[in-house]
């Protein structure tokens, strides 16, 4: 398969699921039992629940799965020295200037979401907020930094078995690095991923947001996707198929998730055995269960509907997706402060979601292009920009 320069179809998926936080984030007051860690309005709508949980499902996964592919591209063609300066630039400068921002303004928002009180005030309570992907991602580029050299020196060490007739031993190690990666990685029938992603899982019933180690998975998933151009292919051939068998994995979990109350179980005050006990009730793990394999088959799907279809260049795309991580960056802020104003608004909560939705990406994408993306803020945030 031919390397192509730039991975388009990747890139807009990337960008519209960091468009999508300002959906998620629109959708959050109006679902139901939210209420124990986001304002909520007095209604709740079973149709934006069903739209949030949609997205929830596959979105974060996704993320991290497309960070890895990423990365590898950049280490393939560059180094690991240029990738770990691009992860400083793209993802530690944005944090350390744009976390301030949101203590500055989050709080206080919530803190009206919740009482009515129109009160300033900076907190650091609630932090990363929404950005705890991007820590995430600095967790990874920080220990592959850590533990590059030993890694190097197990290499080498091999190698030395070789030049003193031990070479059987580092061919077993070899092969059975090449083994359980082919087993996990590499398999268009992605069953031992899902199994082993379940279990990784199953402790945060699917939420990432605490288990970096999941993250990490996924991560390694895309990192391993770059290499594999045979599952590349497959992907982009055969995505409707994974889609398909996703929605039907997704509708079986709406059906479960609707009388088990699993959306409860996490953020609730159980802790050590009570909650273990909880989460791993057969009820519960089969709920939870089927969430990971959705997460799995749906970003596989998406993976190669996007290049399939949106492989080729298109400049109004490119520009939705140079700006989509400006969006992510400040979307927080606005799309709460405009759904917590819209509490006491006496129409279908339907209409308010729409409005959130719309209201926030104007002011969005309004500041990203007037405001941003020809100045150095937006060179930092996606480098120089290029026609194709």
């Amino acid at each position: 398969m031919e390397v192509p320069d730039r991975y388009h179809g990747l890139d807009a998926l990337r960008g519209i699921a960091m468009l999508l936080g300002i959906v998620i984030h629109s959708a959050m007051p109006y679902i139901p039992n939210v209420e124990e860690f986001w304002p909520a309005d007095a209604s709740s709508s079973q149709l934006i629940n069903t739209i949030f949980q949609f997205i929830h499902i596959w979105r974060m996964p996704l993320f991290f799965i497309l960070s890895g592919f990423f990365a590898n591209l950049i280490i393939t063609r560059k180094s690991w020295k240029s990738w770990w300066g691009n992860r400083f630039l793209r993802i530690g400068l944005p944090l350390i200037l744009f976390s301030p921002i949101m203590s500055l303004t989050v709080p206080w928002i919530f803190k009206y979401g919740g009482t009515g009180e129109f009160r300033f005030f900076y907190s650091d309570e609630g932090q990363p907020f929404h950005l705890w992907f991007l820590w995430h991602l600095m967790i990874f580029a920080i220990l592959t930094a850590i533990f590059r050299l030993p890694y190097l020196m197990g290499v080498g060490g091999l190698n030395g078995l070789s030049r003193i007739g031990l070479g059987f031993i580092s061919s077993i190690v070899e092969q059975t690095g090449t083994v359980v990666s082919g087993i996990l990685f590499r398999s268009r029938f992605p069953i031992v991923l899902v199994i082993v992603c379940c279990v990784i899982n199953l402790p945060t019933a699917g939420e990432l947001i605490v288990n970096p180690v999941a993250g990490g998975l996924y991560f390694a998933v895309g990192y391993s996707l770059y290499g594999n151009a045979q599952l590349f292919a497959v992907l982009k051939s055969y995505w409707k198929y994974y889609f398909l068998v996703g929605i039907v994995g997704f509708t079986l979990y709406m059906i479960l998730e609707s009388k088990s109350g699993v959306a409860d179980l996490y953020g609730t005050d159980a802790t050590g055995e009570e909650y273990l006990r909880a989460i791993l009730e057969p009820f519960t793990a089969t709920v939870v269960s089927l969430k990971i394999i959705c997460a799995i088959l749906f970003s596989y799907a998406f993976i190669g509907l996007s290049e399939n279809r949106f492989g080729s260049y298109n400049a109004r795309l490119r520009f939705f997706c140079d700006g989509a991580y400006w969006m992510y960056l400040i979307h927080l802020p606005i799309v709460t402060l405009t759904t917590f104003l819209m509490f006491d608004l006496h129409i279908p909560i339907e209409i308010k979601f729409l409005i959130a939705i719309a209201v926030t990406s104007i002011i969005c994408l309004g500041t990203y292009k007037y405001l941003v993306r020809s100045t150095l803020i937006g060179i930092l945030l996606n480098g120089q920009r290029k026609s194709s």
